[in-house]
């Protein structure tokens, strides 16, 4: 095992897997500049791109004090702290078995990937620690250069010019009550801004564009997906403008129970195309999670939709009582349904064409055929076959990553 000074980029959030496909840690000059490369073409306003870069050259500069010295960037896991933090002990224990680690040199983009400071000294001294900040050009410090840059985004220019046009046009062809319907359907639309909708909606769109160009059965579900709501919005809005307002809430829940159902099934359309999608593209594993998560929107659906019908005094709270209890019954049955497409601890067919990678994040090869007894897989590499058992691998984001049984 050899001694080394390791300088440490750190991407806790893991937009490197997530953009590339990447997972950690990767190790060695050349491989960080790879990924780095990679990351950057797939976002090039990604910091972590920049940052494994800035620890490329802390290596070469590094290396004029340290003759034994090496670059490894470890990621996490999302925004959960708690899995990040455990993903990253994973990989600092793989760094370990290779590595006695005499020191750390640490550069970060920010202040959440210095919160693993600890995690890195309880395997070694932290030696030094440089955090990255991206320049802007000079240009960009004008406030009208600046302004002008924002407009040229297509989201911000539909917001700041589109919608006043729209309104404009309307109102000089339809006069009052064109405002109106306007004035509804722009306040739905901030709603949504607001509250991340509109971002939803577009990933539909381009998750609809891909199952098209793909000619996938998808895309029926996926149109469906994003009309049922838009239907169930017209018929609310014709349901207030028929209602008399003697009751002001009242009138206002009962227009709004009629998007209950367009907004249930309008998930449940969206996830059954991602079920579609799951089998076409290998990846069948995901099917549990999202019977899981069509059954619990259902749930919800109902428990909302009897809550509805108390407060307008419709039905009793016993009907909402019995909701509850047909609820909880549908979710435990869909939490064992589920567990069928749970692959994560048994030998299944569903693990065929997976890629093989060690812990370095290495790729091995793929799966390309199951025991039938099911006591093991076997993986395809560059040389051999080999026999992967249970409990010599992890699986996770839909690779296979072995474990050093040493």
């Amino acid at each position: 095992m050899k001694n080394k000074v390791l300088v440490v980029c750190v991407d806790r959030d893991n937009d490197l897997g997530r953009k590339t496909g990447i997972s950690g840690p990767v190790i060695g000059v050349e491989r960080n500049i790879d990924a780095a490369t990679k990351l950057i073409l797939a976002d090039p306003a990604e910091s972590d791109a920049n940052t494994i870069f800035a620890a490329v050259k802390k290596i070469k500069d590094a290396k004029k004090h340290f003759k034994n010295i090496e670059i490894v960037t470890i990621t996490g896991h999302g925004k959960d702290n708690l899995l990040s933090d455990k993903e990253i002990n994973r990989q600092l224990d793989v760094i370990q078995k290779n590595f006695f680690i005499e020191g750390w040199i640490l550069v970060t983009d920010g202040d959440e990937d210095n919160q693993v400071i600890p995690l890195l000294q309880s395997r070694g001294k932290i030696i030094s620690t440089e955090q990255i900040i991206i320049k802007q050009a000079k240009a960009v410090e004008s406030t009208f250069y600046t302004i002008k840059e924002v407009i040229k985004d297509p989201s911000v220019a539909r917001t700041i010019f589109g919608i006043p046009g729209i309104v404009i046009v309307a109102y000089l062809l339809f006069g009052n009550i064109s405002l109106q319907a306007l004035s509804f359907i722009i306040g739905i639309y901030l709603f949504m801004k607001g509250f991340g909708i509109e971002e939803k909606i577009v990933n539909i769109f381009k998750v609809l564009i891909k199952s098209i160009k793909e000619q996938r059965v998808s895309v029926v579900v996926y149109t469906l997906a994003l009309i049922l709501p838009i239907i169930g919005v017209l018929l609310m809005f014709i349901q207030i403008r028929s209602s008399e307002f003697i009751d002001v809430s009242l009138d206002l829940i009962s227009a709004l129970k009629i998007i209950y159902p367009f907004i249930a099934f309008s998930g449940i359309s969206l996830l059954v195309g991602k079920m579609i999608d799951g089998v076409y593209d290998k990846k069948a594993y995901k099917i549990g999670k999202y019977i899981l998560q069509s059954c619990l929107l259902i749930c919800i659906w109902l428990i909302i939709e009897s809550a509805t019908l108390v407060f307008l005094r419709q039905t009793t709270l016993s009907w909402f009582s019995l909701n509850i209890m047909i609820s909880l019954i549908f979710l435990i049955v869909a939490i064992n349904i589920a567990k069928i497409f749970n692959i994560q601890n048994k030998i299944t067919k569903l693990y065929l064409d997976t890629l093989v990678l060690d812990e370095e994040g290495n790729v091995i090869g793929k799966i390309i055929e199951i025991d039938k007894k099911k006591e093991y897989l076997i993986c395809k590499t560059e040389k051999e076959e080999i026999k992967i058992k249970r409990n010599e691998f992890l699986f996770k984001e839909g690779k296979i990553i072995l474990i050093n049984k040493n």
